[in-house]
């Protein structure tokens, strides 16, 4: 979902309510973590995301609460962003392992608390979550399959270590 290009404003307001929702429940989760390092990192950026958790439930209200347009638009957006949204929560292979080891949960429990959390938000701004029978989450991103805007996004990231590797 992070790989698509800026849009309209309308898709990419929803895909940032959508996967700052996921991040925010992520970094929750992980402050709990037994591994220490791990937990004291998702503690400082649980305080950051907040924020942006806060900007975009605000707008999602307001424009799905405005005109018929802004509704249709913002109803719209949610339909097109969700099924990417659901890949957030592809597990991966060693996720037994994490859970064994008390460093993370698992991406289904996680999925679940993210649905709890978005939906009365949504609610109140009149949107519907696509129903379940239409769920398609977008997996491949944990194995290395990604859309054709990554490669343009990981050249713009290298562009100054590759202008001056000793840069820092």
């Amino acid at each position: 979902i992070t790989e698509f290009p800026i849009g309209e404003y309308d898709f990419s307001l929803m895909r940032n309510f959508l996967f700052n929702h996921a991040e925010r429940i992520r970094f929750d989760m992980l402050s709990g973590s037994t591994l220490d390092p791990l937990a004291q990192l998702a503690k400082k950026y649980r305080g950051e995301i907040k924020y942006h958790v806060m900007h975009a439930g605000t707008w999602i209200k307001q424009l799905g609460q405005a005109n018929e347009e802004s509704h249709s638009r913002m109803q719209t957006a949610l339909n097109e962003t969700f099924n990417l949204a659901l890949g957030i929560f592809e597990e991966s292979e060693f996720a037994s392992t994490l859970k064994e080891l008390g460093i993370f949960d698992g991406e289904k429990i996680l999925q679940e608390m993210w649905i709890e959390e978005i939906t009365p938000i949504l609610v109140s701004a009149n949107l519907v979550i696509p129903d379940k029978s239409l769920w398609q989450p977008a997996y491949g991103g944990r194995y290395g399959i990604h859309t054709e805007y990554l490669q343009p996004l990981l050249d713009e990231m290298g562009e100054v270590f590759r202008l001056d590797p000793k840069a820092e």
